[in-house]
């Protein structure tokens, strides 16, 4: 009879919430092995029981979902860039078979030197084709304010 009295006080607790894992575990084994409980104990087999049943369910995450950024696709940040050098070359290539002057302007200040405009030139194709830096997707990004 001591078990039937630990299994009514261990109930009493349980909807006070203040039992234990272990202590709602040993209710569900009790609800679903005892066939044969005290009539005011009962109504309450099915609830333990489907308790029981969800007990291992895992809750999902109460974080809000974070919303996707949209990012450019690789093929048209590449796209971007080619065109990018196709223009800037076809501009100093008209330039240079025009007067056969080069002129550029780099950091804000013209320059006619083509040795300085070739090698800042180079110095652009290097930082673009490397492939482990994102600086054109990120200045796609600034210049169109998708952050």
């Amino acid at each position: 009879m001591s078990n039937i009295l630990r299994i009514r006080t261990l109930t009493d607790r349980f909807f006070d919430g203040n039992t234990t894992l272990d202590e709602e575990q040993e209710l569900y084994d009790y609800y679903s092995r005892e066939p044969s409980l005290p009539p005011d104990l009962q109504p309450l087999r099915q609830m333990f029981l489907d308790l029981a049943a969800v007990q291992y369910v895992a809750i999902p995450s109460q974080q809000p979902p974070q919303p996707e950024r949209q990012r450019w696709p690789r093929w048209l940040a590449a796209a971007a860039v080619a065109l990018l050098i196709a223009t800037v070359g076809t501009v100093l290539m008209n330039s240079l078979q025009q007067d056969d002057e080069c002129v550029a302007y780099i950091y804000g200040e013209r320059t006619t030197d083509r040795d300085v405009v070739l090698g800042e030139m180079q110095k652009t194709m290097a930082v673009l084709a490397d492939d482990g830096s994102n600086v054109v997707e990120e200045q796609l990004r600034m210049m169109f304010r998708n952050e």
